[in-house]
């Protein structure tokens, strides 16, 4: 009998050009090791993302892609799950985008939403 061991999927998907993006930052922070995202109460949608370089903390979920960390902390991790974090740049400027499957509504700055 052969045993079948499932992970689950990771919380966040993170895209080549934002780990790209990330590694560069990254070389500026001295004593963090990744990129924590999480998600804060406010915004004029109820909820906003924050991104910030941090280590890891106890109980974080840790997603390793492309060369980086990310880090979740539990809480913010339900509201996370299937989320895409990309780097775009172009003709409106150059940014991360968060991609929540889980975002009901969004304000026009696409900081904040609700579920």
């Amino acid at each position: 009998m052969t045993e079948t061991i499932t992970t689950a999927p990771a919380v966040v998907a993170v895209t080549e050009s934002a780990a790209e993006q990330i590694k560069q930052l990254l070389t500026e922070e001295k004593d963090k090791t990744g990129l924590r995202l999480e998600i804060r109460g406010g915004g004029c949608s109820g909820m906003s993302y924050g991104l910030s370089f941090d280590t890891e903390q106890e109980k974080d979920h840790v997603v390793e892609a492309h060369g980086v960390k990310i880090y979740v902390d539990p809480k913010s991790a339900i509201y996370l799950k299937g989320t895409t974090l990309d780097f775009q740049s172009g003709l409106e400027g150059k940014g991360f985008m968060i991609k929540n499957p889980q975002a009901k509504s969004s304000c026009g700055c696409g900081s904040s939403f609700s579920v």
